[in-house]
């Protein structure tokens, strides 16, 4: 594998547990920042020993700009972008060139166990169905990579994301567990050297993961919200069926078509209603 593309979250990362820190202004949101720095650099250190020639990371993490591009490796190049105009959010900037996937500091979906589980925007989404299937974000971003032929070479989160991505998804993956779920904002966290020891292991063994067939199919998304205003607004679009009070379903011919759309509702649901 000579091109990895990587997408990092904040609430899986080693360290954080406190969802209070992990928006801008925030007490201590300085550290948890850092830590997400650190462990995404440890990643691509990792990547550039066992063999990568080329890495592209994006910040997926509230407004998308918390990696600082003076703290982030000089080796690799970077999505920088207001997060609200990425039309791919967590997974913009990804295409067919990639050779694999790594997806870091991930979390489980919301009202499930896990460390500050959530799907997407918490305040405002009670669950995301695809294909029938409730998924979280890792679920939903993997059938993205999937769609274009690229494998993920790595997940990494707490113990409670390694068991849900497995039955989601149907197969087993690399996984790096960088904490153990005590409850929602509780966590044990391995120590450093255990992190960097089970990311070695992890990234030697995924940069050997063979490619996988192009999967482009037809897909269709229920996006339930918490409150009935969201699913009226959203509706209104010619795309958007409303299915249930809260529930707004979407269909399209290839899921990179499905998550622009999502994308998109899920924006300007928050902007305007």
């Amino acid at each position: 594998m000579k091109k990895i593309y990587i997408s990092a979250d904040i609430e899986g990362i080693w360290g954080n547990a406190n969802p209070a820190y992990t928006m801008v202004g925030s007490e201590l949101y300085e550290e948890y920042r850092l830590n997400m720095i650190n462990e995404v650099n440890l990643v691509i250190d990792l990547l550039f020993k066992y063999g990568a020639k080329e890495i592209i990371v994006n910040d997926g993490h509230g407004n998308m700009d918390n990696l600082l591009p003076s703290r982030i490796d000089k080796r690799v190049s970077f999505v920088s972008a207001n997060g609200a105009y990425k039309e791919f959010g967590m997974m913009e900037g990804l295409d067919d060139s990639f050779d694999g996937v790594c997806l870091i500091g991930y979390h489980t979906r919301s009202n499930t166990p896990g460390i500050m589980a959530h799907t997407i925007w918490g305040s405002m989404i009670e669950h995301i169905e695809v294909d029938g299937k409730e998924l979280g974000e890792t679920g939903i971003n993997a059938i993205l990579a999937h769609e274009y032929g690229v494998p993920i070479v790595l997940i990494s989160g707490d113990d409670k994301l390694h068991v849900q991505y497995e039955e989601d998804i149907g197969y087993k993956t690399n996984f790096v567990e960088t904490k153990k779920a005590i409850n929602s904002q509780t966590a044990l966290c391995c120590s450093w050297d255990t992190l960097v020891s089970q990311y070695d292991k992890a990234i030697q063994k995924g940069m050997n993961q063979e490619s996988i067939k192009k999967e482009k199919t037809s897909h269709t998304m229920r996006i339930r919200f918490h409150y009935i205003r969201n699913a009226d607004f959203v509706s209104r679009m010619e795309e958007v069926k409303k299915v249930d009070n809260c529930t707004v379903e979407i269909t399209k011919e290839s899921f990179k078509e499905l998550y622009r759309t999502m994308r998109f509702v899920i924006k300007i649901c928050n902007a305007f209603a």
